[in-house]
C-alpha cells in the first residue's frame, strides 16, 4: 500500500528568476572581486606617479575582457531541465528520500549548486548541494528529509547556480515543477506485529467456523429439500426448475460485519506530545550523493499531536479490519463534521479513507460529541461496532462524549478507546515536598477519581473501554477490536 501513496514525479526547465531576466540572474564570483581589488593597490602609489594609474587601468581593463569571455561562457538557463521524484511516501516522522535529477546539453561538465525549497512541512531549511553534471547525462542527488505536518504542501523552485568556465561570473536559475503532494499520517505496522494480527484474525474465523449457525442470517449457505414451515422468499426457482422438486436456499449468520472508526478532532486532541524517532540506519554506499536535513540531524524528537496518532492508528486499524473480513467505515468531527465515510472493504476504500485521514485537522472549539453521536444513528442502522478514540475533557458534570456513547450502545456496540497521560498519575503518585506539590497531587488524585467513576458508569451501561497512551493507542486499539471478534459479541 505504501508503494501506491508515492508522488509522481515532476519536471521543469529552469528559467531566469525574477522580472530583469539575464541582469539580475548574473553575479560576480568572490575570485573577480579579488582580482578587481588587487587593482586597487596600484592606487596607492599613484600620488608618486601617473604610471601607476595607467597600471590600475590596464589591470582593470583585463580584468574585465576576462569577465566577459567568462560571461559569454556562460549557458542559457534553458539547457537545464530538472526532475523531482520522490522515492518514498511522504510519510508523517518518518525520513523520506527526495531525488533531484539534473540534465544539461552543453559540450562541458557544468558544477551546479542546487537547492530545493521545498515546504517547510517537509523541511526547516532548504537541502542543498553540489554536483558535476555532464553533457546529456543525468546526474541525480538524494536529500533525505522528515516531514512534520500532515496534509496537502506545494512545493517551491528548485534553485540552481554555475559558473563560467574562468569563475569570474556565476549565473542564477530556477525550476518550478508544478508539484502539489499530500503527507500521510504513519500507518506502517511492524512485520512482527502484522504477523501476529494476522494469526489471530486466522484463529477467529476458524472458531467462527465451528460455531456457525444456519436459519439466522442472509448470508447463502447450501441448498436443500423443501420442508413444511420454510418460507416462500427461501425458494429458489431456479434450481426447483432444474430438480423438478421444491428447492430452499440455507442462510447463515453474516460474518462481514460493520465497524466505524470515529475520531475526536476537537480542541484537546491538538495536544502535543514528543516521539523520539529512531536514528537513521547507515544504508549501503551509492554513487548518488545523499545530504540529510540538517535541522533532522539536531535531534531525533518529533513533536506529534494527539490527531496524528489517531489518524495512524485508524490507518492500522482499518487495515486489520478489512484483513478480518469487515467493512470499515470513517467519521472524523470537531464542531461539525469533517470526514464521512460509508463502510466499505477493499484497497480503493482503504485508499480512500488514507486520503481523508491525511487531511483532518485539529480544531480550536471543543467537539460536538452528540452531533457526531445522531449523524452515526442516521448512518448506520444496522448494529455495528463502533470503535470511538477520543480524550476525555475533566469536568464536575458526566462529560457529553460520554452522554452520547450511552446513546448509541442502545443500538449499537461502542468501544470507547479513552487517551489519558501518565503525567497526571505520576503526579498523583508523587510524595509532595511542599504545599505547591501537595496540591498538584490532590488535585490529580481529584481528577483521577472523577475520570474512573465515570468510566465505571459507561461499562455500566454496556459500553466497552479501553484506556491508552497516544504512543500506545495503535495498537491496544487493534487488539481491543481482535477481542471484541474473538468473543463475539458484534
Amino acid at each position: 500500500m505504501i508503494q501506491t501513496l508515492i508522488p509522481a514525479p515532476a519536471s521543469a526547465e529552469a528559467r531566469f528568476p525574477g522580472r530583469f531576466g539575464i541582469f539580475g540572474a548574473t553575479t560576480l564570483t568572490a575570485r573577480s572581486l579579488l582580482l578587481f581589488l588587487a587593482g586597487l593597490l596600484c592606487a596607492v602609489p599613484g600620488f608618486f606617479g601617473l604610471h601607476w594609474v595607467a597600471l590600475l587601468l590596464a589591470w582593470n581593463a583585463v580584468v574585465l575582457l576576462l569577465v566577459l569571455f567568462d560571461l559569454s561562457s556562460l549557458p542559457p538557463p534553458s539547457v537545464i531541465g530538472v526532475t523531482r521524484s520522490f522515492i518514498d511516501s511522504p510519510v508523517l516522522g518518518r525520513d523520506t528520500r527526495i531525488e533531484l535529477q539534473v540534465q544539461q546539453a552543453t559540450n562541458s561538465i557544468l558544477p551546479i549548486q542546487i537547492s530545493d525549497d521545498l515546504h517547510p512541512a517537509l523541511a526547516q531549511l532548504p537541502p542543498s548541494g553540489l554536483l558535476a553534471v555532464y553533457p546529456r547525462d543525468p546526474t541525480r542527488i538524494v536529500f533525505t528529509v522528515t516531514p512534520n505536518r500532515r496534509g496537502d504542501v506545494s512545493l517551491g523552485a528548485i534553485w540552481l547556480r554555475w559558473p563560467g568556465r574562468l569563475r569570474l561570473v556565476e549565473r542564477r536559475a530556477s525550476a518550478r515543477p508544478a508539484q502539489k503532494i499530500r503527507v500521510y499520517p504513519a500507518m506502517e505496522r511492524s512485520a512482527d506485529d502484522t504477523a501476529l494480527y494476522l494469526l489471530r484474525i486466522r484463529q477467529i474465523e476458524l472458531q467462527r467456523r465451528r460455531l456457525r449457525l444456519t436459519g439466522t442470517g442472509r448470508e447463502f449457505d447450501h441448498l436443500r429439500d423443501y420442508r413444511a414451515g420454510d418460507e416462500m422468499r427461501n425458494i429458489s426457482w431456479p434450481a426447483t426448475a432444474r430438480r423438478v422438486k421444491i428447492v430452499t436456499r440455507e442462510f447463515t449468520t453474516e460474518r462481514s460485519q460493520q465497524v466505524w472508526i470515529v475520531l475526536d478532532a476537537g480542541r484537546l486532541s491538538g495536544t502535543v506530545f514528543e516521539l523520539r524517532r529512531a536514528a537513521p540506519a547507515s544504508g549501503p554506499s551509492s554513487r548518488t550523493p545523499t545530504f540529510r536535513d540538517a535541522a533532522s540531524d539536531e535531534s531525533f524528537l518529533l513533536s506529534l499531536t494527539q490527531l496524528d496518532q489517531a489518524c495512524g492508528a485508524g490507518i492500522a486499524l482499518a487495515q486489520t479490519v478489512m484483513q478480518a473480513g469487515d467493512k470499515a467505515g470513517l467519521l472524523v468531527y470537531g464542531r461539525g463534521i469533517q470526514q464521512q465515510l460509508l463502510p466499505a472493504t477493499g484497497a480503493s476504500a482503504l485508499r480512500t479513507m488514507i486520503d481523508s485521514l491525511s487531511t483532518a485537522r485539529v480544531e480550536g472549539s471543543e467537539a460536538d460529541h452528540l452531533r457526531a453521536a445522531t449523524r452515526l444513528g442516521q448512518l448506520q442502522r444496522r448494529r455495528s461496532l463502533i470503535l470511538w478514540i477520543t480524550e476525555m475533557a475533566d469536568s464536575a458534570r458526566r462529560p457529553d462524549v460520554a452522554n452520547a456513547a450511552v446513546d448509541l450502545a442502545r443500538r449499537h456496540l461502542v468501544l470507547l478507546v479513552v487517551l489519558n497521560h501518565p503525567e497526571i498519575h505520576a503526579t498523583a503518585a508523587r510524595e509532595p515536598r511542599t504545599a505547591a506539590q501537595m496540591f498538584e497531587s490532590a488535585a490529580a488524585q481529584e481528577v483521577i477519581e472523577r475520570r474512573r467513576q465515570i468510566l465505571a458508569g459507561l461499562r455500566a451501561k454496556g459500553v466497552l473501554v479501553a484506556e491508552t497512551t497516544p504512543g500506545a493507542l495503535r495498537t491496544d486499539a487493534i487488539n481491543e477490536y481482535l477481542e471484541v471478534k474473538a468473543r463475539g459479541l458484534l
